[in-house]
C-alpha cells in the first residue's frame, strides 16, 4: 500500500492511497482531504496494517482553520476496518494549540486490534528548548491511551522509525544532549513498558542544527537491522547494524556509502539475513538514489543505482516477497516513483 500527497490548493492536500496487486496500481483513493497537511519531504505520512481489515493512517499537519500565524505542526491519524473503504474522522494526537511542532510520527502493530503510535513533540520548546518523544496506543476503534514521554530530549525534526521485533516494539531516532551530540538511539517497549533510551553507536556527532536525516529500522525473526546517516568531523557517511539476540545489543557499524553522502537512508531485512539498503547521494552536480546489498558480518556486494534526477526527494522501502519495494518523489516533475529491487545477488 503506497500513501502520497497529491495538492488540492496552494494550502490543503488529499492523502491519497493505492494497492500493489498482481503487478498493477490499484485507482487512487482518498483517506483525508481539504487538510493543510505538513509539505517538507522529509514529513512523509504512512499507513500500517494491524490486519488485513485493520488499518491506521498517520500524518502531521497545520491546525485546521488557525486564524493566527504560528510554528504549531500537529500529529493525526484515522483508522479504518474495512481495508481503507471508510475512514475515521481524524483524531489528534498531540496537545492542541501549544504553537509549538510536533511531527515526524511512526507506528508499528502491537496486534491484531491496536498499534503503538510515536512522535516528536514540541511541547516544552519555548521553556526548555527541548523537543520530547511521545507515545500513546491507538486501538483499532480509534479510542487512544494517554500519551506519554518516553525521551524528554531528543533531535528537533529527524524523522523516527518503529518496527515489531521477536522481543517487543524497537524505536530508533536521533537523540540529543545538551553538548549537542544528535546519535542514534533506542528504545524498547516490553510488555507495554518503555525502555531507558541507548544510544546504539557512539558516532559523537555534534552538529549545531538538524540534519532532517533520521535512522530506519526492520526485523524479520530474531533479526533487526538498522540505517543510519551520520557526519562526525564534517565525513558524512552511512551506516548499518545487525542484532542477532533480540535487540540486546547491536554488532559494529558497517559503512556501506561511495562517500558523497546526503543520506535519507532506508532498509529491508531479508528472510536471509542480508539487508537491502538505499540512500542518496550527490556527485558532481548529481543526485542519485543507491542501493547495496549488506550481509550480517560485513560483506557488501556492489553498489547499483536506483535512480537519478535533480530533486529525487526522501525514498522509502519496504519488504516485497523476497526483495523490496522503493518509492520515491521527483521535486521536479512532482510525481511518485516505484521501483521493485530483487533480492538476488549481483
Amino acid at each position: 500500500m503506497l500513501t502520497w500527497l497529491e495538492p488540492e490548493n496552494d494550502k490543503t492536500a488529499a492523502l491519497r492511497y493505492s494497492f500493489w496487486r498482481g503487478g498493477n496500481w490499484s485507482a487512487p483513493a482518498t483517506i483525508v482531504s481539504g487538510q493543510p497537511f505538513g509539505r517538507h519531504p522529509s514529513e512523509a505520512p504512512g499507513v500500517i496494517a494491524l490486519s488485513k481489515t485493520n488499518l491506521i493512517a498517520y500524518w502531521s499537519q497545520k491546525p485546521p482553520n488557525e486564524k493566527t500565524a504560528t510554528q504549531e505542526v500537529d500529529v493525526y491519524f484515522t483508522v479504518s476496518t474495512d481495508r481503507g473503504l471508510h475512514w475515521t474522522t481524524p483524531t489528534l494526537a498531540n496537545i492542541a494549540g501549544t504553537g509549538e511542532e510536533s511531527s515526524y510520527p511512526s507506528a508499528a502493530p502491537v496486534n491484531a486490534n491496536h498499534a503503538a503510535l510515536i512522535w516528536l513533540d514540541g511541547t516544552n520548546w519555548k521553556k526548555q528548548k527541548r523537543v520530547s518523544l511521545m507515545s500513546r496506543v491507538v486501538q483499532s476503534d480509534g479510542s487512544t491511551t494517554e500519551a506519554s514521554v518516553i525521551d524528554p530530549d531528543t533531535c528537533t525534526c529527524c524523522p523516527t522509525s518503529m518496527v515489531q521485533t521477536s522481543s517487543g516494539l524497537l524505536a530508533a531516532y536521533r537523540g540529543h544532549t545538551p553538548e549537542n551530540i544528535r546519535d542514534i538511539s533506542l528504545l524498547q517497549n516490553v510488555n507495554g513498558r518503555w525502555s531507558q533510551p541507548r544510544i546504539v553507536h557512539a558516532d559523537n556527532w555534534h552538529f549545531q542544527g538538524c540534519p532532517v536525516n533520521g535512522p530506519n529500522l526492520d526485523a524479520n525473526g530474531t533479526t533487526t537491522a538498522l540505517i543510519w546517516f551520520s557526519a562526525p568531523q564534517d565525513q558524512p557517511e552511512v551506516k548499518v547494524a545487525f542484532s542477532d539476540n533480540g535487540n540486546s545489543n547491536f554488532g559494529a557499524p558497517i559503512r556501506i556509502d561511495e562517500g558523497n553522502v546526503i543520506g535519507r537512508a532506508q532498509l529491508v531485512l531479508l528472510p536471509d539475513r542480508t539487508a537491502l539498503t538505499f540512500w542518496v547521494e550527490n556527485k558532481s552536480g548529481t543526485t542519485r538514489l543507491l542501493g547495496r546489498r549488506v550481509h550480517d558480518g560485513g560483506g557488501l556486494e556492489p553498489t547499483f543505482e536506483v535512480a537519478r534526477g535533480a530533486g529525487l526527494g526522501y525514498p522509502h522501502a519496504v519488504r516485497s516477497g523476497k526483495g523490496a519495494a522503493v518509492t520515491w518523489a521527483d521535486e521536479g516533475s512532482k510525481k511518485v516513483h516505484f521501483a521493485a529491487v530483487e533480492s538476488r545477488s549481483n
